[in-house]
């Protein structure tokens, strides 16, 4: 059984945080102790770290949902309950989180270390303390902790390599790969030998000990005609080519026809993503040990008829006795230390130092501050939707329903004891202040017509 696997629905919960406690001080000689209930904790959260480690999405493939640590109820003597742990989960450099209904991507995790918070752990409800005032000394009502974040998402690994090398099955990806790098992919005498990417570093001083410096190599499993539509292997694996910039072609010559094969690959890459079409690309005539000098030419000939930007340009090797190797790997490293270059360049250009030193950054992509969120101007947020009118079967009368969201208002509600009546004053009392019975009243609303929030109920005073 494989243990690749490169694309997964995830389920993630995160813990939901303790109840606050309606508790109240009672000592010996102390009269009126006062409520002294204390806080729930916070639900842990769960956290995804990018790590170079990692290759496979195996993890989250046979473990479908995963659960943070809920936090504790308060205590009596204003003592909070302990924090639920946050679960830090480690997954490949180079995956995407995507919303699984929308399709929404939430986050995009291509540096070793880059961490994104999928699931925000729960708030801890306040305690009966926290609601003592002049005129409400003893509070007996307390908050319920909140429910942690609820996500299920469509886990989808993109390769992070420098190049890719495509072409149809058995024209000699894996043995190239085996030959410039430290991977050690299945090589057999038949197609389809290669059922997943493979990755390896490519070390220059293998090739020139003077050289310094490395690349990431990938091996994309072998493409046949019609591939975006579902046939054969590749178009799984197509997704693994969107993050390299440069790939190596390969041409095998002893199939008789390598323009049309050239031509096909490439309408597979556009029919794809029309992205993958216009990336960089080295052409190679792999097994040149196969067929005779005058045939290699004559494949040259047809490819260049293909594609005049080809001419002078097609590298001509062998991957079993290594012929040629070297100087496409030179060409392959020149490239790629080019587009290195002009990215470290991009950066500096669009970033700015004032006299501090303090970056300022024109351009949104390479923003490394984080957002500053105010949530007494953002929380307190709402919409007011009149639903419809509804004949009350109790008093005969037609009311009217309204629905409120807003995440502040939704809040209290679910942190709330509906049952306690301390608790639905408290609610009430949001509303007052929020403004919203104000704008239900200007969207025609009366006493007795009904407000629906977070699926719960309530009359208008």
């Amino acid at each position: 059984m494989s243990t690749f696997c490169d694309q997964t629905v995830v389920e993630f919960i995160a813990g939901k945080g303790g109840n606050g406690v309606v508790h109240f001080r009672r000592e010996k000689y102390i009269a009126r102790g006062g409520p002294d209930g204390g806080d729930g904790g916070n639900g842990g959260a769960i956290i995804l770290v990018a790590d170079d480690n990692q290759n496979t999405l195996i993890d989250f493939n046979t473990k479908k949902v995963f659960r943070a640590e809920d936090g504790e109820n308060g205590k009596k003597a204003n003592s909070f309950g302990k924090e639920g742990e946050d679960m830090i989960l480690k997954i490949p450099s180079g995956t995407l989180i995507k919303d699984s209904k929308t399709g929404e991507i939430l986050a995009d995790l291509k540096k070793h270390g880059q961490k994104f918070m999928i699931a925000r752990g729960g708030r801890g409800g306040m305690g009966n303390s926290h609601f003592k005032s002049s005129i409400h000394k003893a509070p007996q009502f307390s908050e319920n902790g909140e429910g942690g974040e609820h996500r299920i998402v469509l886990m989808e690994l993109q390769l992070v390599a420098d190049v890719g090398i495509i072409g149809f099955p058995s024209a000699g990806k894996s043995t190239l790969i085996s030959r410039i790098s430290n991977a050690k992919p299945k090589i057999a005498n038949y197609p389809f030998t290669t059922l997943i990417p493979n990755l390896g570093v490519v070390d220059m001083r293998s090739f020139d000990k003077r050289q310094d410096g490395s690349f990431v190599v990938a091996d994309i499993p072998g493409l046949i005609e019609g591939a975006h539509e579902g046939k054969g292997l590749g178009h799984e694996f197509l997704r693994h080519v969107s993050r390299t910039e440069l790939l190596i072609h390969m041409i095998d010559p002893t199939r008789g026809n390598p323009s049309e094969d050239y031509k096909i690959i490439n309408h597979e890459l556009k029919a794809h993503d029309e992205r993958l079409a216009g990336k960089d690309q080295i052409v190679v005539i792999n097994k040149i040990d196969a067929v005779d000098e005058d045939t290699v030419k004559e494949y040259e000939k047809q490819l260049v008829k293909a594609n005049k930007a080809l001419k002078g340009k097609i590298f001509k090797i062998s991957a079993v006795v290594g012929t040629g190797l070297k100087e496409l790997i030179f060409e392959v490293f020149k490239r790629v230390q080019e587009r290195r270059a002009k990215q470290i360049q991009f950066i500096e250009n669009t970033t700015q130092t004032d006299d501090q030193g303090v970056n300022k950054k024109q351009n949104p992509a390479f923003e490394s501050e984080e957002k500053v969120f105010r949530p007494h101007v953002e929380n307190r947020k709402f919409t007011v939707t009149f639903v419809r009118t509804k004949l009350e079967a109790e008093s005969q009368k037609q009311r009217k329903i309204f629905d409120v969201t807003g995440f502040r208002i939704e809040q209290v509600v679910k942190m709330t004891d509906l049952d306690n009546e301390e608790g639905m004053e408290r609610v009430f009392h949001f509303l007052q202040k929020m403004g919203i019975i104000r704008e239900i009243k200007r969207l025609g609303g009366t006493a007795g017509d009904r407000i629906r929030i977070a699926g719960k109920n309530f009359k208008m005073r």
